[in-house]
């Protein structure tokens, strides 16, 4: 377990973790405590109010965050937690356990490496975010180029080629969603409800109605419209963070678009036609996730 240097196609690097063939983000740690952290993912235990989150990097999580911190609490007024104090693929354990109930656990890693037993003994309610993966992909980029640990200052043309063939932290999404999708058909074993991105972004109120149904949780009309106006973009990012205002570069913010169809400003014509017949291979035989790519 060590930290690396991966490169983009020109040679630009971004400083990365290597956990064995799987390459994560260090998270300001050493190379023994990203083995820690990364090894006890699936063992961690959950408590029986937990809930969790499972996202793909750059899909909706801090948003969804927000959203379900507010539910959990019911409270329109931003809650004084933040994702990373409960991020599993960030945090030690004992770091997690500090943290007090209700928790919203949550993680960037691929089903294989969840703590699917304990998911299953608790029947944990989790929630899958997903996004459709051009603007996934523009959202990543920025977020690499602007966050200080990366040291990465490559050009968007050389980045989106080691992307999409996988080599960089994550792996590929097309292996993500193929992980989940095999799961939830063969019985995933756990409560599971997926929320799109896009529904989220175009029919808020509808998606928290689904999403509170799921959790079981009742919350009045007024409420749940204070909360979609303040977890809007507009109010997230007039939010003041210190934390992840200290990650980031000169000039760039954490919330930066939070929109439908920004891929198109970045992708030229050859890359979005590459992109198109690559995600088109790959999901063959895969069709439970269907994503909208503009408003």
């Amino acid at each position: 377990m060590s930290r690396i240097q991966v490169k983009d196609r020109a040679g630009a690097t971004m400083e990365v973790a290597d956990v064995g063939g799987f390459i994560v983000p260090f998270f300001m740690m050493s190379g023994p405590e990203v083995k820690e952290v990364f090894e006890h993912v699936p063992k961690q235990k959950f408590r029986d109010d937990d809930i969790m989150l499972l996202t793909f990097p750059k899909t909706g999580t801090n948003w969804m965050f927000e959203i379900l911190s507010m539910v959990l609490n019911k409270t329109s007024e931003y809650v004084e937690s933040r994702k990373v104090m409960t991020m599993m693929d960030a945090r030690k354990p004992e770091q997690i356990e500090e943290v007090p109930s209700p928790r919203i656990m949550n993680v960037h890693l691929p089903y294989r490496y969840l703590p699917l037993e304990g998911l299953k003994e608790k029947q944990t309610k989790t929630i899958l975010c997903v996004r459709n993966p051009k603007d996934t992909a523009v959202s990543y980029y920025n977020h690499v180029r602007g966050i200080k640990m990366y040291q990465y200052s490559g050009q968007w043309n050389d980045w989106f080629p080691a992307y999409v063939s996988g080599e960089l932290e994550y792996g590929k999404y097309t292996d993500y969603l193929k992980e989940f999708e095999t799961a939830i058909k063969d019985g995933i074993g756990f409560p599971l409800h997926v929320v799109y991105f896009e529904d989220l972004k175009t029919n808020g109120l509808e998606e928290l109605d689904k999403l509170l149904k799921f959790l079981e949780i009742d919350l009045d009309d007024e409420m749940k419209k204070d909360i979609m106006h303040k977890c809007g973009f507009d109010q997230m990012a007039k939010k003041h963070n210190p934390m992840a205002e200290k990650m980031l570069n000169e000039g760039f913010k954490f919330l930066r678009k939070g929109t439908i169809g920004n891929w198109k400003t970045w992708f030229t014509v050859a890359q979005n036609e590459e992109f198109d017949r690559i995600w088109e291979s790959e999901m063959k035989g895969y069709d439970m996730f269907k994503f909208r790519y503009t408003m």
